[in-house]
């Protein structure tokens, strides 16, 4: 399968906001409103998708989109020499489509991102039970920095 990966283009938002909640089926109501939000623009006041800098697209040879990857800006990344480091909020590719290299073609294009921002790390995470997205950051150069499990204790 031949595939382009590039920039999304705001003609593609709905397209977009369907393989986000693919990928994460608990933002069914709010992706296309945080899809929207990254279209009309940043506002570093809002806890939402607006805060993501870039999005990357892969298309198969039909340009039906099969995977995105979105980058933001973060600072003090555990592990990172840099005050702010590009990092990955999101990497998805349709399951019918994983296994040809579509992710890992997403991963080199957001590299060349940050690369191109000036920034020399790119930062990442998974949840510690997904080990098949930990083994894929692995294989594609990522170091594992540390493991954390967060405790919520209800109040009475």
């Amino acid at each position: 399968m031949r595939m382009e990966i590039r920039r999304i283009k705001a003609c593609e938002a709905m397209s977009w906001s369907t393989l986000r909640v693919d990928f994460l089926p608990a933002i069914k109501d709010i992706s296309q409103g945080e899809v929207d939000a990254f279209f009309q623009g940043n506002d570093s006041n809002q806890e939402n998708i607006s805060n993501v800098k870039e999005v990357l697209v892969a298309l198969d040879d039909s340009q039906k989109m099969v995977g995105f990857i979105e980058l933001n800006l973060r600072n003090n990344v555990p592990g990172s020499s840099q005050q702010t480091t590009p990092y990955i909020e999101a990497w998805f590719v349709s399951p019918d489509c994983q296994g040809q290299g579509i992710g890992k073609a997403l991963i080199h294009a957001a590299e060349e991102w940050a690369k191109q921002q000036g920034f020399q790390e790119l930062g990442s995470d998974a949840p510690i039970t997904n080990e098949k997205s930990v083994n894929l950051h692995k294989q594609l150069g990522f170091n594992e920095i540390e493991r954390v499990v967060c405790l919520l204790k209800v109040l009475d």
